[in-house]
């Protein structure tokens, strides 16, 4: 019984027909005391989206799902509940006894509720950096506590990702371990570029930047992208950014909480200045601002000819909503036909909007 209640949540957190028909998981996820992986839709076998959840000591099970088109929700069930499903009702979601937001659950079941969480809404913010939550709704109060949900949600983006892109049979363990350890390759992220200060902690910074990597590498198209692990990059790198590589390029993506004067046109110049200096050679460069969809992206260009070949990269800067700004880096060693593909005007185009979709999702 309790499987078939698991299946149905699952089914019906991630915008299917609530039923008994969700086959999962598929790899694993644990952060904390949260458990899932990926699920499908066991009468077609369509991926459908992965989940995380636990269990509370009044028998509530609470979990959060974010579905293959990239939706996101909550979800709560309990056995004993005489829900009237299809008849929505409000929820008073609290964090940490403080922010407050007024939702509506849906009940699939009569004893299933789910709440859309909007990616970029105060809500889902406010659940990353929580420890607890409190739901109040139809005169029943729940207490939940929030143990790594700043890594639990990148870990979900990432379980999708996988999946879209390797499917279920190379399923593995998704959870993104946040933790940075010893530098064994740096990449260079624009060192000169420093943080403002009041600032989050450089954790908060990492889990965003985990987040927007994965929503570029599955706009961009690039051929087996994957993220690199913390343990291969820069420590530098790890406290703001991520790291990715592909079959043809390499890349991060670094989160630039300048001051409010700053233009996007100074990131790229900076950025490119820095590579200036690494290069013992011939060295090339530029910078732009470009307009994708009415929306600015500013664009910095280096190009290094030395011993030890020719390389390129591509720095795409986009204003951040939270201020500041998120520069995607494109970079490639210009040594197979693949690689410099990823200079050619069409792939430049469509980095460039990979960017803007990665930072409004």
């Amino acid at each position: 019984m309790r499987k078939i209640v698991f299946a149905a949540l699952i089914a019906a957190s991630l915008g299917i027909v609530p039923s008994a028909d969700a086959r999962g998981p598929y790899g694993s996820i644990k952060v904390g005391n949260w458990t899932g992986g990926g699920f499908t839709n066991d009468s077609t076998g369509q991926f459908n989206g992965c989940i995380a959840g636990a269990t509370y000591q009044d028998g509530t099970y609470f979990m959060v799902s974010v579905s293959a088109a990239g939706s996101w929700s909550l979800g709560f069930t309990n056995p004993t509940w005489q829900l009237n499903p299809g008849q929505t009702f409000p929820i008073d979601l609290t964090f940490d006894g403080q922010q407050q937001f007024h939702v509506f659950g849906t009940p699939l079941t009569k004893a299933l509720v789910t709440v859309p969480m909007p990616i970029n809404s105060a809500l889902i913010s406010a659940f990353r950096k929580s420890r607890d939550m409190t739901a109040f709704t139809l005169g029943r109060q729940l207490q939940f506590q929030l143990p790594a949900t700043s890594v639990l949600l990148p870990t979900l983006v990432n379980c999708v990702k996988q999946i879209k892109e390797h499917g279920l049979a190379s399923a593995g363990d998704f959870t993104i371990h946040p933790t940075p350890k010893p530098a064994a390759v740096a990449t260079n992220a624009g060192s000169t570029l420093k943080p403002e200060t009041n600032q989050p902690q450089s954790v908060e910074y990492q889990v965003e930047a985990v987040q927007l990597a994965s929503n570029f590498l599955i706009k961009a198209q690039l051929q087996n992208a994957r993220l690199v692990d913390r343990s291969e990059i820069s420590p530098e790198l790890a406290s703001y950014g991520a790291a990715w590589k592909s079959e043809e390029a390499t890349g991060f993506v670094r989160i630039i909480p300048t001051s409010a004067d700053t233009k996007g046109l100074d990131v790229a110049a900076t950025v490119i200045g820095n590579d200036a200096k690494a290069c013992k050679g011939k060295f090339a460069s530029g910078r732009m601002s470009e307009l994708v969809d009415s929306e600015v992206v500013f664009r910095g260009l280096a190009t290094c000819e030395d011993s030890d070949g020719s390389r390129m990269a591509q720095y795409f800067i986009v204003p951040r909503k939270k201020g500041g700004f998120v520069m995607f880096s494109v970079q490639s060693n210009m040594k197979t036909e693949q690689a410099r593909d990823v200079g050619k005007e069409d792939r430049l185009a469509g980095f460039r909007k990979a960017a803007l979709v990665a930072v409004s999702q």
